[in-house]
């Protein structure tokens, strides 16, 4: 990157750099400082080894080039430099789109083989639970005197003791959790959860790393009866899950909802943007959510809000009818693998000028030691001349070693069109983020004015299936 700031005659203000960070999600404190930095006005230019590197997330890809855009920054890509063009906007997404998908398709085969391992019910990773331990073939088997602890816990909670007064109970009789640290109200509440003490294998059942209490649903979690050495009687564990039960409240209506085209709709009338804005009423006491202008809250704009099931549903079957028919693919298959070819022929001449640098400069460096051996040239001379033809050099060498990385050959047109037709069935998904990638890899944005939806695409669309007149969905009261 810093070669190719120099080679391009910009000024490079400062590098933000994440180590070890995977590209899959956006919690990265150097990206994260980027974005914030953007909005200063210190930069115009975000320049990344690979568009993969920026972020593997399709939504957030979206989402934060949408930011920095705002900010007046634009994103490029060294190993590919993508111009303006329509071919390259969808190029771009195709790319993204398939870093995404191998980044995805390589976390389930590692799944795959983890689930191998649980079927086996033996230990797949991390730390074994307070009362076991793991034998070196990776099966359970238990720790006298850690499971004494757990049987101490759950005859107390059984007993009417509450969490804390267990904890404090067991410090101060000098007993300590697996890592050697003190009980607290949330590490007893873990095992009296832990139904593994039951003799039951258990895994995959946390929905995340960060929330222990939050679980996936039953058909995804793998559970083996009678697979573990018993700790606890199950009639024991289920009269604690009774008493727990028992002491819940109710479960939170407040679940957030998912809007498709966060980020994609502009107000016609004033420039601003639309959002997701709760629910209005309609007819037979019913509630439907909707998408309002941000200026309409303030009175500075007075278009009208609109359904979110109408504006959603009217998106996706303009994208069907504009740019998921047979004339569209083709056009769009064409045009990016012309595009990837015009990039091959690039890249290989790149790749010759770059050899023929290599000769020039190795044979400098060549004749320097000879004018050295003659004496023509002091070993002062000889050492800052080398030295300077190195660093030449090696900047060469991973200018080389990048174009090797820089090979679209694996992406044909057979791939591109089954990605193209992947994403056309990918509309009628029920997972809403999977929509979202679609919607958000091949619409530019959607316009709203008083009596018009304008939707415009990052393609264009076939001929036999242009819109000639808007249509008059947009605008409409909910």
């Amino acid at each position: 990157m810093k070669e190719y700031c120099s080679r391009n005659d910009y000024f490079l203000a400062r590098i933000y750099t994440d180590e070890a960070k995977t590209g899959t999600n956006d919690n990265r404190k150097g990206f994260l400082d980027m974005i914030d930095d953007s909005s200063k006005g210190t930069f115009t230019i975000c320049i990344v080894h690979k568009l993969d590197r920026f972020t593997r997330s399709k939504y957030d890809s979206a989402i934060y080039k949408k930011q920095l855009k705002d900010n007046n920054v634009k994103v490029i890509s060294v190993l590919e430099n993508l111009d303006d063009s329509p071919e390259s906007i969808i190029l771009e997404s195709v790319l993204e789109g398939m870093a995404e998908y191998y980044s995805k398709n390589l976390a389930r085969e590692v799944m795959k083989g983890i689930k191998e391992t649980a079927l086996q019910y033996k230990h797949n990773g991390g730390i074994a639970p307070t009362g076991y331990d793991v034998a070196p073939d990776k099966t359970y088997v238990i720790n006298d005197k850690e499971a004494e602890i757990v049987k101490t816990i759950f005859k107390m909670y059984i007993a009417d003791n509450g969490y804390g007064i267990i904890a404090q109970d067991l410090n101060e009789a000098g007993r300590c959790t697996k890592l050697g640290r003190l009980f607290t109200k949330s590490s007893i509440r873990d095992i009296l959860l832990n139904e593994k003490y039951t003799g039951t294998y258990i895994f995959n059942k946390r929905l995340s790393k960060k929330d222990n209490h939050k679980y996936k649903d039953d058909s995804e979690i793998i559970r083996i009866e009678d697979a573990m050495p018993v700790i606890i009687s199950k009639e024991d564990f289920l009269k604690v899950k009774s008493k727990m039960d028992g002491k819940k409240v109710g479960p939170r209506m407040n679940q957030k909802r998912y809007y498709l085209l966060t980020g994609k709709i502009i107000c016609g009338e004033c420039g601003a943007s639309y959002v997701g804005a709760g629910y209005v009423p309609g007819r037979n006491r019913a509630k439907y959510p909707i998408y309002s202008c941000t200026n309409k809250r303030s009175h500075i704009c007075s278009n009208k809000n609109i359904r979110q099931d109408i504006l959603e549903g009217y998106v996706i079957t303009q994208l069907k009818e504009n740019v998921f028919n047979i004339d569209a693919i083709e056009k769009i298959t064409s045009g990016i693998y012309d595009k990837l070819k015009e990039k091959n022929i690039s890249t290989e001449k790149e790749k010759t000028s770059l050899i023929i640098q290599e000769k020039s400069i190795q044979t400098k460096i060549d004749m320097a030691f000879d004018m050295a051996f003659e004496k023509q040239i002091s070993k002062t001379l000889l050492a800052k001349k080398t030295n300077e033809l190195e660093i030449e050099l090696n900047n060469i060498l991973q200018n080389q070693s990048e174009l090797a990385n820089k090979d679209y050959s694996w992406l044909d047109e057979k791939k591109i069109k089954k990605f193209l037709l992947a994403s056309m069935e990918n509309l009628e998904d029920e997972d809403s983020e999977v929509k979202r990638r679609v919607i958000e890899t091949f619409s530019h944005k959607i316009i709203i004015y008083v009596d018009r939806i304008d939707v415009i695409f990052k393609v264009e669309p076939s001929d036999s299936n242009k819109n000639t007149d808007s249509d008059k969905v947009g605008g409409g009261e909910a």
